[in-house]
């Protein structure tokens, strides 16, 4: 699995626990409609730091928090 769809998968599950709709994380983060709809669908190449940033700090976890699960064990990751 390529790092896009990791972190597409754990904010979806993220937002599914926490009971967060896409239109609340888009208002909270201040992402557009477009730019979340393009990390949901994987179209971004890479996911720039200071989103996964905004996406942690609207979620309110630290980043250790958002990458501490098994979706980005290195094992599963495609990094190349």
């Amino acid at each position: 699995m390529n790092l896009n769809k990791a972190f597409a998968l754990r904010l979806k599950n993220l937002l599914l626990e926490k009971k967060i709709s896409k239109y609340k994380l888009e208002k909270e983060t201040g992402l557009t409609h477009s730019a979340l709809r393009y990390i949901f669908n994987e179209v971004n190449v890479d996911v720039k730091f200071s989103t996964i940033v905004k996406v942690c700090n609207a979620l309110d976890i630290s980043l250790s928090d958002f990458f501490n699960d098994k979706i980005f064990d290195l094992n599963n990751l495609d990094v190349d």
